[in-house]
């Protein structure tokens, strides 16, 4: 297939009517190139069998290129970002990647997770309690709920003191809005250099939190994750970081957009949200099928091939980036019946909202407790939670990678 060169992807607009536009490349060629905003030409993947594959096979597909294309150059990255985003879990293949994985596994358990259930009810109904006490029963569930939910139970897991949350939220967002898809601006209108400066402050933060942590361990996970060991050996330092910074990415935005698509859904099908209503116990089920219908996460890291291959037919030249659409594979018609539609009963549901393979989402199993808590609780408490504006107006974050509203006003 030739290159789409004025295919629209991320803009507010574009946001709207995503699915749409991956039905037709779909439709088309579930393995379509397509030029990014960036100007890069790479090959996305929008078919659920095909990606299911690539996401797998880590002999053909590598995280870093083996070798880059005519005419594309790696960009320069500040000392800053690299110390916390280079060489990270999420941007290394096997063996390195199993090391690391193994390692943070150890402390961040299935088990560990749902010990934090508890405390996350508890920061439920504390945001609640104080919804609740509007006088004028409205509010915004992203930045009232949805942002403050994820922040105050990564903040607790990882152990940062009380008061420097604030600082904490503002470096989240700062390490959000270093998305590469995104035109979205970093928070507050800041300028790059003054972003860089911040992010060089949470680096040296976080420097001396880690060093706090190994002296006097605590009940947290990054005194979870110095302590851990695995065939004689611990994280490093640095390894440390790089695993603060990417539970930061991956489990802030991911939750914080599970929540609000969640509702959004809920108000767009009110059988759906009715028979939640009158079945709470739905509650595991209905957030994987969220997480299908309106996944936070929308396409897969970038992978390189290794050598001259293939994707469901469709030649790939060695060095090519190949991106897997999670949000279109996980709306296949050959995987789903009717995929459009939302049914939180649906039956077997093996989607694909976290990836597959060795960089399957970490954080999945503390986003589904936080998700399954968040809805049931909101609908317990809020028995007539219903929009405050025309939803069809709702607002999507601009950018590909993560999936989400920026606004979503709603009264009780």
């Amino acid at each position: 297939m030739t290159t789409s060169e004025h295919l629209d992807l991320t803009s507010v607009a574009a946001r709207s009517i995503a699915y749409d536009t991956y039905a037709a490349l779909r439709y088309e060629n579930p393995v379509a190139r397509v030029r990014m905003p960036t100007g890069q030409d790479v090959w996305l993947v929008t078919g659920y069998d095909e990606s299911a594959s690539f996401l797998a096979d880590y002999n053909r597909f590598k995280t870093s290129p083996t070798v880059m294309p005519e005419g594309m150059e790696m960009p320069a990255l500040p000392e800053a970002v690299v110390r916390l985003l280079g060489g990270s879990m999420g941007s290394v293949d096997p063996p390195e990647h199993t090391r690391q994985r193994r390692l943070v596994q150890m402390a961040f358990t299935p088990q560990y997770v749902e010990r934090l259930r508890p405390g996350v009810q508890q920061i439920t109904d504390q945001l609640i309690d104080g919804l609740l006490a509007r006088p004028d029963r409205t509010f915004d569930l992203v930045e009232d709920f949805a942002v403050p939910l994820p922040l105050t139970v990564m903040s607790d897991m990882l152990g940062i003191p009380r008061a420097d949350r604030d600082r904490f939220r503002l470096w989240s967002e700062l390490l959000l809005s270093l998305d590469p898809t995104s035109a979205q601006s970093a928070p507050q209108g800041m300028s790059p250099m003054e972003v860089m400066a911040e992010i060089e402050e949470f680096v040296r933060y976080l420097d001396a939190l880690i060093q706090h942590k190994r002296a006097e361990p605590g009940d947290d996970l990054i005194s979870g994750m110095a302590l851990a060991e695995a065939d004689g050996e611990r994280m490093t330092d640095e390894d440390l970081l790089k695993m603060v910074a990417l539970l930061v990415v991956g489990g802030l935005g991911t939750t914080q957009h599970l929540i609000g698509n969640m509702v959004l859904a809920l108000f767009r099908n009110p059988d759906q949200l009715a028979l939640l209503r009158s079945k709470p116990d739905l509650a595991p089920s209905a957030v994987e099928e969220m997480l299908r219908y309106h996944g936070p996460i929308e396409i897969s890291f970038p992978r390189f091939a290794a050598e001259d291959t293939e994707i469901g037919g469709v030649p790939i030249r060695r060095g090519e980036m190949v991106i897997a659409v999670l949000a279109a594979a996980d709306r296949d018609p050959n995987r789903y019946a009717d995929p459009d539609r939302l049914d939180i009963e649906r039956t077997p549901n093996r989607h694909l909202a976290f990836g597959r393979g060795a960089h399957m989402c970490l954080g999945a199993p503390l986003a589904r407790v936080e998700g399954q808590v968040a809805i049931n609780t909101l609908l317990a408490r809020m028995p007539d939670l219903h929009p405050a504006e025309n939803i069809d107006d709702t607002p999507w974050r601009p950018g590909l990678t993560l999936r989400g509203l920026s606004a979503l006003s709603v009264a009780f």
